[in-house]
């Protein structure tokens, strides 16, 4: 399954402030991925993250490979469904538990091509935050819609100087996994 994907890392103040900006009760659902690897980490280096996503009562392995010609673009591939977690899951391709990333997610907006998400991250004894847009092949243009429209919204409030500078920021920073494997390999740049 191919899935595209815009991603703006925020500090704790611009999670804050589209949280007050969304003035409607919010539903926080978790996620939790538990990452898999070798020994050296060497999927993790080549885009290719083993995970178990542990949502709404369920586990399921996935292989997701960021190495998409298109920069939102990656392609997953669900291995197997279960109600408890596995760590074996993986055993068949050598790879060992590493550790845990806790999302705590707040849906802002969904409809059939496109849903907007903040989350706030927890793994390694590190918090971080992210605005997200998955979207549907075709949909680009309304992804981009939305982050301008939150952005806007920032300027508005006098909560962000401009909205250039804050669309600057789509993909420029590492997925989830990546700094997982960043922070646990002791890298500065998570």
């Amino acid at each position: 399954m191919l899935e595209y994907e815009k991603k703006i890392m925020i500090s704790e103040n611009e999670y804050r402030d589209i949280i007050d900006m969304i003035c409607k009760k919010i539903t926080v659902s978790t996620q939790s991925n538990y990452y898999f690897d070798t020994t050296d980490n060497l999927m993790n280096k080549r885009g290719i993250t083993f995970r178990i996503r542990s949502k709404d009562g369920k586990y399921i392995a996935t292989i997701k490979n960021h190495n998409c010609d298109n920069v939102d673009c990656s392609i997953e591939e669900n291995i197997s469904e279960r109600t408890e977690f596995d760590p074996k899951s993986f055993d068949a391709f050598g790879l060992q538990y590493k550790g845990v990333l806790l999302t705590e997610r707040i849906v802002i907006f969904k409809d059939l091509n496109c849903e907007m998400v903040l989350d706030r991250n927890v793994y390694l004894g590190h918090v971080d935050f992210e605005l997200e847009v998955e979207y549907s092949n075709g949909n680009e243009a309304k992804a981009m819609l939305l982050l301008n429209s939150i952005a806007e919204t920032l300027v508005v409030m006098e909560k962000l100087d401009n909205v250039n500078s804050f669309l600057k920021r789509i993909n420029a920073n590492e997925y989830k996994s990546r700094r997982f494997f960043a922070r646990l390999e002791g890298k500065s740049e998570c």
